[in-house]
């Protein structure tokens, strides 16, 4: 059998497609012969005539009306059908009008040969064609069914990943459709809930209904793997599905969100792996939360990055006169404007996009782009954020030089350019600083208060919160890298506790502390209670689908402790004055804190400037201890 169906799949298309008509034409015959007028014929004459004479006597009716049919089919591209990928709804309407062109045609030869025909016989005769349509629409598709099996048997491979798809409804057998030529994945189960579907099966496929059953093939398969097909589930029910499949220890995997699917951005069948978002409480995101958007032109410094480019996807909402992409990196810039370009497209949006590659360092550039654009507010997420990097004597300089002068070039040229709204972006790590790039961040943020006071026309503000999930400095990216590489997933303490918010949530945040403030304030975010990195790894590795192990020589994956890394905290804070007052959003608070006064930090941005030219960064970690509280 292997010999005959390898020739079969090794012949020339021309041959393949000679065999598949022949077949067809052969399929015609037999309806003809069993369900047509031979057979009846053959039966009323007691079996005295055989079926070949009949043939002989009535071939015509049955040689043309096949091949106008097989003609049909061939003219519209029925038969440049792949048999591996033949599926019946894919050609329903070619494969039935053709089969009723064969009864039809067969029905009017067949009446064409008799000089009276009464009415009685014309319906009977008509009521044949219509049964031949029907017996030949189906032989087809069995022998394409029959074709399939028979040239591409089932060849998963014998290791292939056991999967279980979470949802029986349209976007569970989207995605069987998409696994089933996969001889990577082996679809053992669905699994719905719903009490209508339990029993039931879909392709032969059983649909479970409870956790007990999965959990048993859990125990029968240990590399089980869950893929969840249910976009457009609530966010609470989401969370509780993965909650409950976590203490399962299965590997869970998700089609994209609804809202994803919509715009274009990704497809169904595009699976992902889960990240903390699907875990953690979040907010509802706000729509539409800039006032007068379309007369506005916005700027954002750092658009490409992980916060930047996720507040320039809520300001397209708004749909704003233009929207300027600043960013130092080609590569993000490149990804942020082609995403933003997308989403104009799909949502049908007037927005102009501008992509500017400039540093915030060169105060030149940043002049050039505000005389050359009237610009009303701007977004400042610009920054170096990565710790150990930036503690890194080698980097110091240009993380200073970044973070407080990139800060002072933008922000005095919107003064001068007089822009309404200045926003930036803070951090937790600000705050009674360990590290150069919280005493940075803190050096910035006293910049943008004093300058508040300065200025007549522009409003500052700063927003200061915590870790984001899966933003480019947070820790999840890389346990998922070294979950997926088979571990160790490293931590650096047990204790270590930290904030955590979804980058939608902090942008959106981000967004509408900016539009209820009066200049001068610290907002920070309410981000919940801090959580032990050490067990958002657990969590982690059993999303996974692994056990932790307690040594290398165990079977799973283990977490082990590599210390606190230069200039890291065990915990992290918001307040520096220890007190908050609130404002009309519950998760949004206010801090007015000490600062100096313009002309005071006028004198410590010079000594800054000076030791940044000289490349004496032991000079600005003095400048920073002096003029950063708690640092």
């Amino acid at each position: 059998m292997n010999s005959f169906t390898s020739y079969i799949k090794n012949l020339e298309r021309e041959y393949k497609l000679l065999i598949v008509i022949a077949n067809d034409l052969m399929l015609a015959l037999v309806c003809w012969l069993v369900f047509g007028p031979p057979m009846a014929t053959y039966i009323a004459s007691e079996f005295s005539t055989g079926i070949f004479q009949i043939f002989l006597a009535e071939w015509a009716s049955i040689i043309i009306p096949a091949s106008i049919a097989i003609l049909y089919l061939y003219t519209f591209g029925f038969y440049k059908s792949l048999i591996k990928f033949f599926d019946s709804k894919d050609s329903i309407l070619l494969c039935l009008s053709g089969s009723l062109i064969f009864g039809l045609s067969w029905s009017f030869i067949h009446i064409y040969q008799f000089e009276n025909v009464t009415t009685k016989y014309l319906s009977i005769a008509f009521l044949q064609g219509f049964l031949l349509s029907a017996i030949f629409y189906a032989f087809i598709n069995i022998s394409r069914d029959i074709a399939n099996y028979i040239l591409y048997p089932d060849n998963t491979y014998v290791d292939a990943r056991k999967i279980v798809i979470y949802g029986a409804g349209n976007s569970g057998n989207e995605l069987f459709q998409s696994i089933m030529h996969d001889p990577s994945k082996k679809l053992l189960a669905f699994f719905d809930d719903a009490k209508n579907l339990k029993g039931l099966q879909i392709n032969n496929i059983p649909i479970l209904s409870s956790f007990t059953e999965l959990e048993r093939l859990k125990k029968q398969y240990f590399d089980l793997e869950v893929l969840l097909a249910i976009p457009s589930i609530e966010t609470d029910k989401r969370r509780e599905i993965i909650s409950r499949l976590e203490k399962i220890k299965v590997a869970v995997r998700t089609v994209p969100s609804f809202s994803e699917i919509i715009s274009d951005q990704k497809q169904l069948t595009d699976l992902q792996n889960l990240s903390l978002d699907d875990l953690l409480p979040r907010a509802r995101v706000s729509k539409d939360i800039l006032k007068d958007a379309k007369e506005k032109t916005l700027l954002i410094s750092g658009a490409g990055g992980s916060i930047g480019s996720e507040i320039v996807r809520q300001l397209l909402d708004s749909n704003p006169k233009s929207i300027i992409l600043l960013d130092l990196s080609e590569f993000n810039l490149f990804n942020i404007e082609r995403e933003c370009q997308a989403i104009k497209s799909s949502k049908g949006l007037n927005v102009q996009i501008i992509p500017i590659l400039g540093d915030i360092r060169d105060k030149k550039s940043i002049e050039f782009i505000f005389r050359k654009y009237t610009i009303d507010c701007v977004y400042h997420a610009a920054a170096y954020k990565h710790v150990p990097l930036v503690e890194d004597v080698n980097n110091i300089v240009k993380a200073c030089e970044n973070n407080v002068v990139g800060t002072y070039n933008l922000a005095s040229v919107s003064i001068e350019q007089e822009v309404k709204t200045f926003v930036m972006i803070s951090t937790d790590k600000a705050v009674r600083p360990s590290n150069v790039m919280g005493a940075s961040k803190r050096m910035a943020e006293m910049i943008i208060q004093s300058l508040n006071l300065h200025s007549s026309k522009t409003n500052f503000s700063m927003v200061r919160f915590g870790n984001v999930i899966n933003s480019s400095g947070s820790v999840i990216p890389l346990f998922l890298d070294q979950i997926a590489k088979g571990g160790p997933v490293t931590v650096t303490d047990k204790n270590v506790t930290r904030y955590f918010m979804t980058i939608p949530e902090a942008s959106n945040l981000v967004l509408q502390a900016a539009e209820m403030s009066n200049g001068g304030e610290v907002f920070i975010l309410d981000m919940g209670q801090q959580l032990k990195i050490f067990d958002l790894a657990k969590k982690l590795i059993h999303l996974s689908g692994s056990n932790i192990a307690s040594d290398s020589d165990s079977k799973g994956i283990q977490i082990i402790e590599v210390g606190l890394r230069p200039g890291e905290k065990m915990y992290e804070e918001l307040l520096i004055s220890g007190e908050q007052s609130p404002t009309s959003h519950p998760k949004i608070f206010k801090s007015m804190e000490k600062f100096p006064s313009f002309n005071i930090m006028d004198s410590i941005l010079k000594e800054i400037e000076h030791s940044i030219k000289n490349f004496d960064h032991d000079r600005l970690i003095r400048i920073l201890k002096q003029n950063v509280e708690g640092y």
